[in-house]
C-alpha cells in the first residue's frame, strides 16, 4: 500500500468553541450534535476525512473545563486522554469572545505535542481583532508555531487548514479504509441527532440531565422504524420534556425525523418515548453507556 500523510488530531478546547461545527464541516456530515449550549458533545467522536493524497483522523472531544459534576469530570478526562492519543493536537479558541485563562489552560496542555492553534468564529469580528489575537497569543506561547483563523460555519479557511495538518502529518499506509466516516455506529449518528434537538428546545439545566438511546433500527419495506427514548432523572423533567399534551416530545420527534431522513435517505418512522432513570448521572458506567449506544 502506497504511504500517504495520515494520523489522528485531537481538537481540544474549552465548551462552546465550535469544535462539533467544525469537525461536521470538515468530513461533510453531521458527526457530532451542534447546539449554541456549551458542552453539548460528551465524549470523543471519531471524524475521517479522506483523499489520495491524505487521511485526517478528527477526534472531536467534550469542552475541557472546572467542574465538580460527575458527568463533567468524565468528559473533561476523555478529553484529556485524546491528547494522547493523537498525533497533532489542535486547540480552538472563540475570536468572538475575550480570551481567558481557561484558554490558556489549554493550550499549556499541549506543550509537549505537535500543536497548533486555531482561532474560530472570525465571521463575527474585524480584521484587526483577528491579528491582535494572534500577536498577543504568539508572545505568550513560544512553543506554538501556527495560530490559523477560521470561520467553521461560514467554512472560511478550511482549505489552508486541512493544508496545514496535512504538512504535520507523518508519511505512513493509511490508518483505515477509504469509506471509513466514522467509529460510531448508527445508533450513536441517531442519538446524537435526537439530543442536539434537545438541546436548541429546552432550557437551564434540562438538556444537560437527559440522554439519548436508541433501542432498534427496523428496515421495513417503505419506511425504516426507529425505536429510541429519552433519559430522565425525574417526574419533573418527563413532564418538561413531555410539555403540554405532549407538544414538546412531538416537536423534537419532527424535527428530528427530518434530519434522521436525510441521514438514510428514506422515509423514517420514529418512535420517541421518555423514560426515568434516577441514578444514570451517578453511574459512570451508565454514563459511558449511555453516551455511546
Amino acid at each position: 500500500m502506497n504511504k500517504v500523510k495520515s494520523g489522528t488530531i485531537s481538537i481540544l478546547g474549552k465548551p462552546n468553541t465550535g469544535k462539533s461545527t467544525l469537525i461536521n464541516a470538515l468530513t461533510g456530515r453531521k458527526i457530532s450534535a451542534v447546539s449554541d449550549k456549551p458542552n453539548t458533545t460528551r465524549n470523543k467522536i471519531l471524524g475521517v476525512l479522506n483523499s489520495k493524497e491524505y487521511q485526517i483522523l478528527f477526534l472531536d472531544t467534550p469542552g475541557i473545563h472546572k467542574s465538580n459534576k460527575f458527568l463533567n469530570r468524565i468528559m473533561v478526562q476523555s478529553s484529556i486522554q485524546a491528547i494522547t492519543e493523537s498525533d497533532i493536537s489542535m486547540v480552538l479558541i472563540d475570536g468572538s469572545k475575550s480570551i481567558t485563562e481557561n484558554d490558556y489552560e489549554v493550550i499549556n496542555k499541549v506543550k509537549d505535542k505537535k500543536s497548533f492553534v486555531v482561532i474560530n468564529k472570525i465571521d463575527l469580528i474585524k480584521k484587526s481583532k483577528i491579528l491582535k489575537i494572534v500577536d498577543s497569543l504568539k508572545s505568550r506561547f513560544l512553543f506554538i508555531d501556527n495560530f490559523l483563523p477560521i470561520s467553521a460555519l461560514e467554512q472560511e479557511g478550511l482549505e489552508l487548514l486541512i493544508d496545514e495538518i496535512v504538512k504535520m502529518l507523518p508519511s505512513q499506509e493509511k490508518i483505515l479504509p477509504d469509506d471509513y466516516i466514522t467509529d460510531q455506529p448508527e445508533k450513536f449518528y441517531l442519538s446524537e441527532i435526537i439530543r442536539e434537538k434537545i438541546f436548541n428546545n429546552y432550557y437551564e439545566e434540562v438538556p444537560y440531565r437527559t440522554a439519548v438511546v436508541v433501542e432498534s433500527i427496523e428496515d421495513k419495506k417503505k419506511v425504516t422504524k426507529v425505536n429510541a427514548y429519552i433519559i430522565v432523572e425525574n417526574v419533573h423533567h418527563k413532564q418538561i420534556i413531555l410539555g403540554k399534551a405532549g407538544s414538546m416530545i412531538k416537536k423534537i420527534g419532527i424535527e428530528s425525523r427530518l434530519d434522521i431522513e436525510q441521514f438514510f435517505h428514506c422515509k423514517v418512522y420514529l418512535d420517541l418515548r421518555v423514560k426515568i432513570d434516577s441514578t444514570w448521572l451517578r453511574s459512570k458506567e451508565k454514563a459511558f453507556t449511555y453516551s455511546e449506544i
